[in-house]
C-alpha cells in the first residue's frame, strides 16, 4: 500500500521538476506557477555553512527566490535525478515519502555551476508539505558572486 502512495509522490515530484524546469526555459515573464504542488503551510529545510540546525524557508518565500532566480538573468536546470522510497523514522518501513538525489546547474550567460544535492520530502493528502535538502550552497553562492562580479 505505502508503495503505491510512494509511487504517486513521485510522480508528482516528477511533474515539478518538469515544471521548475520549462519555467527556466521558457523566455515568458510570467512569475512560476507551482503554489498548487505544496500545502499552505509548506517549509523547505536548507543547511547551508553557518547554520548547523539548518533555515526554515516558507512556501511564500520558496516560491518567490525561483522568480528571483530568473528575473536575475539566472537559468537554473535540473539535470538528473535519482528517485528512492524514504521510510518512516521510528518504525524504518516505506511511509510513501520521496528521496531525490540530484545534479543542477546555474547557469549565467556562458558560466556553468553544477552542483548535486539530496533531498528527503514529505507529503501530506498528495501535496508536498515538507523538504530537507543538503547541497553545497556555499560554493554555489560564491561562484555566482564571482561571475557576477566580473560582467
Amino acid at each position: 500500500m505505502k508503495f503505491k502512495e510512494y509511487e504517486k509522490n513521485c510522480n508528482e515530484v516528477k511533474a515539478l521538476i518538469e515544471q521548475i524546469n520549462s519555467f527556466f526555459k521558457s523566455e515568458n515573464g510570467n512569475d512560476i506557477n507551482v503554489s498548487s504542488y505544496y500545502t499552505n503551510d509548506f517549509i523547505f529545510n536548507s543547511y547551508p555553512e553557518g547554520f548547523r540546525k539548518g533555515i526554515q524557508t516558507s512556501k511564500f518565500e520558496y516560491i518567490n527566490n525561483l522568480n528571483k532566480l530568473k528575473k536575475s538573468n539566472i537559468l537554473f536546470e535540473i539535470v538528473h535525478v535519482i528517485y528512492m522510497p524514504g521510510i518512516d523514522k521510528n518504525s524504518f518501513e516505506l511511509d510513501g515519502s520521496v528521496r531525490v538525489y540530484y545534479g543542477a546547474v546555474f547557469s549565467v550567460d556562458s558560466n556553468k555551476i553544477e552542483y548535486s544535492g539530496y533531498q528527503t520530502i514529505n507529503f501530506l493528502d498528495n501535496k508536498i508539505k515538507e523538504i530537507w535538502e543538503w547541497a553545497d550552497y556555499g560554493g554555489v553562492n560564491e561562484k555566482l558572486k564571482a561571475i557576477v562580479a566580473n560582467q
